[in-house]
């Protein structure tokens, strides 16, 4: 009897330590100064000029977070192929574009931009040779000389230049996924190649047999991880050529000008692991968790046991943290689960899902950022600020991870959760469900099957903050060559939880881009149609459309297309844009960290989080 006493005694004392853990983390709020590798970094004016009309050239470049208001900007221009190639003023304007119609045909040409203030001139840009175009679309080119059935992009500075580099990670093997339904040997390596914007080849890699070729084999993220101004690439690879020899899988730095390897560390272990499906689901980001400095968060896993690791910018493993560590939940002891989450709630806290995202985002403003894994908010020692216990335990994950500004009203960022289901029929605790930064709930819609995909953003201009997308099925058809949904339907909420309506079908795999600049996105289809919500399609890109930002010239989003051609393209809005020009979105930290996993397995949209801390134009 007493034994008994003492062990649930301590039980107790455990789930009063953690109890009382999470409620200090709550309390602990410190601003800190802006992380020191934003203090150094350039951001340049990502100048980019295309042929829009007969005789007409559109040029666009990014207003920064040091100009002052009422600056305004003088536009350069030179011949490339004459003698004389010296620049000469052609105009002057207070927006951040300008249409050219003073060109000769067949002429090519050169710009540059200056800024003007009260009289006094800033520095000169770098200059852009008027680019090639897409099918009659301005789109920068990025040329991998065979064509491919897979590829991820993504973008930072590697050289220190203010502009972005391109990387892809490309095969010509398809996206492989390793489910056992949908699994098939790689007939193919993934080769890692770099761009300058300006299409220049800088380096290319092979990652070699011990990496098959999916997404989820080979994160990969591009960020300056020793504050030296230039980007590293990170990767996950493998020494071996063989893909289960997980002995040999290491994080990897490549330096970002030359491809070649800078530092490596072992992967996250296997040990204990069940099965292929879970052992091949591989995680990177990057997360300033002091609030100063960028540490590397690696993970593994995702249906059962789940393992993180994370490295400082020197790869030393600071913390692990192991999230399913209990019994596996699934249908068969659902009541056991039931009943235990009544008794000892922690209990089903610590294993709580995975997600197919690891977000990273500042959410109490703290200046410290945190790592979104599943219901975990996962703060900077490793351990969970706070976990979602709402209609707790489930069969299945979450399929999105959303962490923005979503409701305005509501004070800090919210996050939105999509849960998907592994039982076939309706259920009260799948769905999609909006909390705040505590974790507490603020709206969930429950009943569904299984909600496979979704997002926020501001698409409809006279509603409160952001809406909420949503689609659910009853099964799916499982084939090589991809999924088939069976049972789809589909639901937009507003951001207080209100219901919308039901979209069409074809905003299934859609994302939101600000293609006009207005601060209320359109909606980008899985066809490459873009419309606007209840409105028209007001562009067409083509098939394989990824994901879309701003990355070069105004504030405008751009969008990466890869049709498996052997290019890959980004492609601008060269309309006359009539809004004022505001700062690019590139100065705000959480839209940067978004920007860096956008060559994940899901859709990123990147949102700003509200700060932009100030910039040096030079170093």
């Amino acid at each position: 009897m007493r034994g008994k006493t003492l062990l649930f005694a301590a039980f107790f004392l455990i789930y009063f330590a953690l109890s009382c853990s999470n409620k200090q983390a709550e309390k602990e709020i410190v601003h800190l100064k802006p992380y020191p590798e934003e203090m150094k970094a350039i951001i340049g004016r990502g100048l980019v000029a295309f042929s829009q009309a007969k005789n007409q050239i559109f040029v666009s470049w990014r207003l920064l977070p040091d100009d002052p208001k009422g600056v305004s900007f003088k536009i350069y221009r030179k011949g490339v192929d004459k003698r004389d190639r010296r620049f000469k003023l052609i105009a002057q304007t207070n927006r951040t574009f300008h249409i050219d119609s003073g060109i000769q045909e067949k002429q090519r040409y050169a710009y540059a931009i200056r800024p003007v203030f009260s009289g006094k001139e800033g520095e000169l840009s770098q200059e852009f040779i008027v680019s090639t175009t897409k099918k009659g679309q301005s789109a920068l080119v990025f040329n991998l000389g065979q064509a491919y059935k897979m590829a991820r992009v993504a973008t930072g500075d590697l050289n220190g230049d203010g502009e972005l580099e391109v990387v892809i990670a490309y095969s010509t093997n398809r996206n492989i996924d390793p489910y056992k339904k949908l699994w098939q040997k790689s007939q193919d390596t993934i080769k890692v190649v770099a761009f300058r914007y300006t299409g220049e080849r800088l380096w290319t890699v092979d990652l070699g047999w011990g990496i098959e070729a999916g997404g989820v084999y080979s994160p990969m993220v591009v960020w300056d991880i020793d504050a030296d101004g230039k980007a590293e690439v990170l990767l996950k690879t493998n020494k071996s050529g063989n893909p289960l020899d997980y002995d040999s899988d290491y994080l990897t730095i490549l330096d970002g000008e030359s491809g070649k390897i800078k530092k490596e560390v072992i992967w996250p272990k296997i040990e204990g692991f069940s099965d292929y499906n879970n052992n091949s689901r591989n995680f990177l980001a990057v997360a300033h968790l002091d609030g100063k400095n960028p540490y590397i968060i690696a993970a593994r896993g995702l249906y059962k046991k789940q393992i993180i690791w994370a490295y400082d910018n020197k790869l030393n493993r600071v913390w692990e943290r192991i999230v399913g560590r209990h019994l596996d939940y699934d249908v068969k002891n659902r009541w056991l689960g039931i009943i235990w989450n009544r008794i000892w709630p922690h209990f089903f806290k610590d294993r709580a899902h995975g997600s197919h995202s690891l977000p990273v985002a500042d959410v109490n403003d703290d200046g410290k950022e945190e790592i979104f894994w599943g219901e975990h908010c996962i703060s900077e020692n490793g351990r969970d600020l706070w976990v979602i216990n709402e209609q707790m335990p489930y069969a299945g994950h979450l399929d999105i991870v959303f962490v923005a500004d979503i409701l305005p009203s509501n004070k800090g960022k919210e996050i939105y959760y999509c849960r998907e289901g592994w039982t076939g029929k309706k259920e009260n605790n799948i769905g999609m469900l909006l909390v705040d930064n505590r974790g507490k709930t603020i709206w969930g819609r429950w009943g569904y099957t299984h909600i496979d995909g979704g997002w926020c953003a501001k698409i409809i201009q006279n509603q409160e903050g952001m809406q909420c997308f949503g689609y659910d099925i009853q099964d799916k058809g499982w084939r090589h060559e991809g999924t088939k949904y069976m049972g789809l339907s589909t639901s937009l909420w507003s951001s207080d939880g209100k219901f919308i309506g039901s979209p069409p079908n074809s905003w299934v795999r859609s994302f939101p881009v600000d293609w006009d600049g207005d601060g209320v996105r359109e909606i980008c289809l899985e066809n490459g149609d873009l419309q606007k919500y209840d409105g028209p399609v007001v562009a067409k890109f083509g098939s394989e459309v990824l994901w879309g930002a701003d990355l070069f010239g105004d504030h405008r989003e751009e969008i990466v297309v890869a049709p498996q051609n052997g290019k890959v393209y980004i492609v601008f809005n060269t309309e006359s844009i009539e809004n004022l020009p505001r700062i690019t979105p590139l100065a705000d930290r959480q839209y940067k960290n978004d920007l860096s996993r956008t060559a994940m397995q899901f859709n990123v949209i990147p949102t700003e989080g509200g700060y932009m801390p100030k910039m040096r134009n030079k170093p």
